[in-house]
């Protein structure tokens, strides 16, 4: 695809997971062009070294006024890179929508709120001749697949990313995987579950939280199947979603169900002692969390992944030689130390041919 000029709209937002949206799209995408994003409390930096301490050229500005500047093309994007409790629009994301919609951007939204049902955003998109692309609306029920047990026709190595917290970086390490696995020459696909990953260009890609239940261990399947029939890829990735033991955003048992992982990663954030969003809510120990999952998936945990924010490199490093001593298992910093001993891991579980040297 030919990526679209993009402006992210994360107002308020950067420095929080509320705009982990936003957050994905400064660190990869396919999809969008992405020439600035709007958020007037941290305007006047770099959004790569913000997020990353690694510039990408990427300026963050106060305005809407100032982001347009950046694309001198007739026709781009507006996104809405937050992700609120509950999907809700805020009052001043309305107002910079309206102001996009007036100027002849498109907007993407991921929200659970519809713009192309707004009364108002709706008619004004008519009007200007925008498009208003809700990535969270439901399928039609026609278009929807029922569980069929097919899995297993899936040559390609199944590797799924689940974690012990919601925002733990899940999609971004399955991100990083499918990459660092091309760059050794093996063919690899992500497989998106959620809005970011559509918005990122996953080519091969779900929404589970737009689902109605009794699809959804069947949409899954039928998208692993439909990498494998379509372009066999040596490695799919599928990127989980929330936390097993999360009481608002439980997630990972469908999965774990219908994707039959051969290789399952457990992503941590070390430095967390409550879920994310939710302070009174402690995080269940993390044995508990590996225990949890090996008996509902009836296999091992084969690595942990490690979530280094909030940790200075000495303490991560402690960490991860605590986890592997106390879990007799990798538990891996991608983010500093690379993906190397993963990427060997999943090679050594090819179906489709013999690891590369």
């Amino acid at each position: 695809m030919t990526p679209i000029p993009a402006i992210v709209y994360c107002a308020t937002c950067m420095d929080s997971t509320r705009g982990k949206t936003a957050h994905g799209l400064i660190r990869f995408t396919e999809r969008f062009d992405v020439r600035a994003v709007v958020d007037h409390v941290y305007a006047g930096q770099d959004a790569g070294q913000f997020l990353d301490g690694q510039a990408n050229d990427i300026p963050i500005v106060p305005t809407l006024d100032e982001a347009k500047a950046t694309i001198p093309e007739p026709k781009g994007a507006f996104v809405v890179g937050l992700a609120t409790d509950g999907g809700v629009l805020p009052d001043h994301a309305r107002n910079a929508v309206r102001s996009a919609i007036e100027s002849g951007y498109d907007i993407y939204c991921g929200l659970h709120v519809f713009l192309s049902k707004d009364p108002e955003f709706a008619p004004l998109a008519d009007k200007h001749g925008v498009q208003l692309i809700d990535v969270r609306k439901p399928p039609h029920r026609s278009e929807l697949h029922f569980y069929e047990g097919r899995i297993d026709e899936v040559q390609s190595v199944r590797v799924l990313v689940l974690g012990t917290d919601s925002a733990s970086g899940k999609r971004t390490t399955s991100w990083v995987l499918r990459n660092a696995l091309r760059q050794r020459g093996y063919s690899a696909e992500m497989i998106g579950t959620g809005q970011t990953a559509w918005l990122q260009g996953a080519r091969f890609s779900i929404r589970l939280d737009t689902l109605v239940n009794d699809f959804v261990a069947g949409e899954i399947e039928h998208v692993v199947r439909r990498a494998w029939e379509e372009v066999a890829p040596d490695v799919v990735v599928v990127e989980g979603q929330g936390a097993l033991l999360h009481p608002a955003y439980p997630g990972g048992l469908e999965l774990v169900a219908a994707v039959k992982p051969d290789v399952l990663i457990l992503q941590d954030v070390p430095a967390r002692d409550t879920f994310d969003g939710f302070p009174d809510l402690p995080m269940p120990p993390m044995k508990r969390q590996i225990d949890a999952l090996e008996l509902l998936s009836g296999r091992k945990v084969d690595a942990i992944t490690i979530n280094p924010k909030g940790l200075s490199a000495d303490e991560t490093l402690k960490v991860r030689s605590d986890y592997q001593i106390m879990f007799d298992r990798p538990a891996i910093d991608i983010f500093r130390e690379g993906s190397d001993r993963l990427v060997d891991l999943i090679a050594s579980r090819l179906r489709t041919r013999e690891p590369l040297p």
